[in-house]
């Protein structure tokens, strides 16, 4: 029962929709920003007094995921708008923004409505599993967890004390979005980092705690099982991504990582009018579907090395001009 509601008439307008997921009032004299994430709420005076009367309820936790939420003003004479969706550079937090510039408070009422159907376990086929964690944080503290291990690591102030997991299936290798849920503890709790090549398929949550002495934290990480149909196809290539030419003699081999690129001489003669031209950043994957194309030249052109997280996500290939005397080379690279 939403007996919140009973303090707005308006709300009547409403009865035929979906109940939102986190309904709001208060009293608000100038700027007010609420930064909502998972079921904690945090108000933000950006100018003016603090907020009076406020009252919320959530009923539904805001997930661990990206989402487009929706906002509904009930009640309010000022400019009421959604400054920040949330997204995992914002650690899935959801910003709303209460403009009041007129002289006084006023009350303001804002329902708010998001997805949550990453909040329940998937029926059916689709299964998921989990990990458990409980531990006591004094301050700050980041938990990572990789394969059937989770650790703690604080920056300063004491050790993670009473630290417990329990995995129901090891975190794959793999790319995937772990869902947080049945966070639990006096601070604040939050993904900040999936599960990725780049870091060694370890997910990341952070955890402030800002009162004195240590407290209770637990929270359960959530993920869909892989299927067969989760196969992962490696990209097709969407265009030129790199253009190299020079005039060799000998052996050179050229080297690109990320938005940088150098060559070197293996044998023979310095390479003359080098150019090379980065189109888009060579991106840290594993998974691509390269093309090289000799677009002239008369000697051999090959990759030696493709990206992975052994090399740094170098691609490495070698142009090899069987003589006599030099010739001009142009390369391309597709990705």
């Amino acid at each position: 029962m939403r007996l919140l509601f009973l303090l707005f008439p308006v709300c009547c307008t409403l009865c035929a929709q979906t109940d939102p997921q986190f309904v709001w009032q208060g009293q608000v004299d100038g700027i007010a920003i609420l930064h909502l994430a998972g079921k904690r709420l945090a108000v933000q005076i950006q100018d003016g007094s603090p907020v009076e009367d406020q009252k919320y309820h959530f009923f539904d936790s805001l997930p661990g995921t990206e989402q487009q939420a929706r906002l509904e003003v009930l009640k309010g004479r000022g400019y009421v708008h959604i400054i920040d969706q949330p997204n995992l550079e914002n650690h899935y937090t959801l910003a709303v923004a209460i403009e009041d510039r007129q002289p006084g408070s006023a009350l303001y009422a804002i329902d708010l409505y998001w997805d949550t159907s990453s909040n329940r376990f998937e029926g059916g086929s689709r299964k998921t599993d989990r990990v458990v964690w409980r531990g006591r944080v004094n301050e700050d503290a980041i938990i990572s967890c990789q394969k059937q291990s989770c650790a703690s690591s604080v920056a300063e102030g004491p050790a993670v004390a009473d630290e417990h997991f329990k995995f129901s299936h090891a975190l794959p290798s793999r790319d995937l979005d772990v869902r947080l849920d049945d966070a639990e503890g006096r601070g604040e709790i939050r993904v900040i980092e999936q599960p990725r090549e780049r870091n060694h398929y370890t997910a990341k949550v952070s955890i402030r705690d800002r009162q004195p002495g240590a407290g209770e934290y637990s929270f359960m990480l959530v993920w869909n099982r892989a299927t067969s149909n989760d196969a992962e196809p490696i990209p097709e290539p969407s265009g030129r991504g790199f253009l190299w030419s020079g005039t060799v003699d000998g052996r050179v081999r050229v080297t690109l990582q990320a938005g940088a690129s150098f060559s070197e001489v293996l044998v023979g003669a310095p390479i003359a009018g080098e150019h090379a031209e980065i189109f888009r950043p060579l991106p840290p994957r594993s998974n691509m579907m390269l093309v090289i194309r000799k677009l002239h030249g008369r000697g051999r052109v090959t990759i030696v090395e493709s990206p992975s997280e052994q090399n740094h996500y170098r691609l490495i290939f070698e142009i090899d001009d069987p003589g006599p005397g030099n010739d001009s080379y142009e390369i391309e690279l597709d990705w």
